[in-house]
């Protein structure tokens, strides 16, 4: 591992990109893609978030290298999301419990930057397969929808699409209601309906799960839809046969609470916190929600006042 990081530095540091410095970004990066796979699997949740921030410096420095690099770049899109979501949002969750309003804010901004540098990634790999991207986004969210629609029909392209969406929805959801990042949402939408369309398994549903959440915690007003949003919902649960823990978690903190409907709050909580480890394979993303979910049903009270 020294000597992967040893290679991963020096790359960054390269002022040029010829053959040979591009050739080895390139190993590095397949190593570096594979090795992200096994953090999947880990079980201790403080160990790797103390780690993700020297890993997102070393993916950052061989992607300088290799921009044009799709799969790479989704790779650092998701280290920057899963950072964001798993560690930077709970020391804002921690400071608002504490009651420290400004550190509450700062983390809630940082959390924002690095879910906005994971959705520009995202765009930055659409413009290369399509430069009419940002026409269609200024045309509003009908012509991009559209777009995605007309440009968008393999089922493999599902990838690029949710994970621009998750980045963009994430900062959003940090925005602390910032108006011009709001007005956003219907981009969201559309990207999530669109990798749905064509892969509605991928990566644990999580798509049809955002969509849940989007309909359950979104006022009617915008597009919102509490019961469309618990269809989808227990669409996901089945598809991942309840072992992907985000969807309970989601479905608690969206559905329930928007409908004030606290003891299905409790169930799929009590369902998080007393599951185990059904499947290996998202290990580390289940203890982060049982982590989120202990947090949650301390809150209960407040989430649901009598």
């Amino acid at each position: 591992m020294r000597t992967l990081a040893a290679a991963c530095i020096a790359i960054a540091l390269l002022g040029g990109c010829d053959l040979t410095t591009r050739i080895a970004a390139n190993e590095t990066a397949a190593v570096l893609q594979r090795a992200t796979r096994s953090l999947e699997e880990h079980w201790d949740v403080d160990l790797v978030g103390e780690g993700l921030p020297a890993s997102i410096l070393q993916l950052e420095g061989i992607y300088a290298v290799i921009p044009e690099d799709e799969a790479m770049g989704m790779e650092v899109m998701r280290a920057y999301g899963s950072y964001a979501w798993g560690w930077v949002e709970e020391g804002a969750e921690d400071a608002l419990a504490r009651g420290d309003l400004e550190q509450q804010e700062a983390m809630s901004l940082r959390a924002r930057l690095l879910y906005l540098r994971g959705r520009n990634i995202g765009l930055h790999h659409m413009r290369r397969r399509d430069a009419g991207l940002d026409a269609a986004i200024a045309a509003g969210p009908e012509a991009f929808a559209t777009y995605l629609r007309e440009h968008y029909g393999a089922r493999d392209q599902a990838a690029i699409l949710f994970w621009t969406a998750y980045a963009w929805g994430g900062a959003i959801q940090a925005s602390n209601a910032d108006p011009e990042l709001v007005a956003d949402l219907p981009f969201v939408r559309a990207l999530l309906e669109r990798s749905t369309a064509l892969d509605p398994d991928f990566f644990h549903a999580s798509a049809i799960m955002a969509l849940g959440a989007m309909d359950a915690a979104i006022p009617s007003e915008l597009g919102g839809d509490p019961e469309r949003g618990r269809a989808h919902f227990e669409d996901a649960l089945a598809r991942t046969e309840r072992r992907f823990f985000a969807v309970q978690l989601q479905y608690a903190l969206s559905y329930a609470v928007s409908v004030g409907d606290r003891n299905l709050f409790i169930t799929l909580l009590r369902e998080i916190v007393d599951g185990g480890d059904p499947d290996p394979h998202v290990r580390l993303a289940n203890r982060l929600a049982r982590r989120k979910a202990i947090r949650l049903l301390r809150r209960i009270d407040e989430l649901f006042p009598q």
